[in-house]
Order: C-alpha cells, then structure tokens, then sequence
C-alpha cells in the first residue's frame, strides 16, 4: 500500500520537478519533502527521478507513479 501523503508530495514535486517549490507549496521543509519521496522509492524499491546537472528528471517508474497519483486524485475529487 503505498502512503497517499507521499504519495501526493510526490505528484507535486514532480509536476514542478524542483523541491524548493513543491516544498514551499506543500509547506514542508525541503530536506522533510525530500525524506518522503526517497522513502517513497524506496517502499516501491525503484528509483523515481534522476539528477541531470543542477536539475532533476523522473524516470519511467516516476513518471507511470506520477499518472498513477494524478489518477487517484481525480478519483478523490
């Protein structure tokens, strides 16, 4: 089962693909919203983005989770 709460900060770190605003929106600290997301991965035992330079990009797994977290929040609504 995987945590909404991560769950949710994750899909809006990676609609941002920037911690310092997704964290700002979710009002976390950046280093709290980076712990959920890793432990997310690591519950999920895939890795869920890649850093490109001074940026980040999802990977496969991160973008299928991405859908997968639009799609239940839709479903929320």
């Amino acid at each position: 089962m995987i945590n909404s709460e991560w769950l949710h900060s994750f899909v809006v770190f990676a609609e941002r693909l920037n911690f310092t605003r997704a964290a700002e929106e979710l009002h976390l600290s950046q280093p709290a919203l980076h712990v959920q997301i890793k432990k997310l991965g690591e519950s999920l035992n895939v890795p869920l983005y890649v850093r490109r330079g001074r940026g980040v990009e999802l990977t496969r797994e991160g973008r299928k989770l991405l859908a997968f977290g639009r799609e239940q929040a839709e479903r929320q609504a």
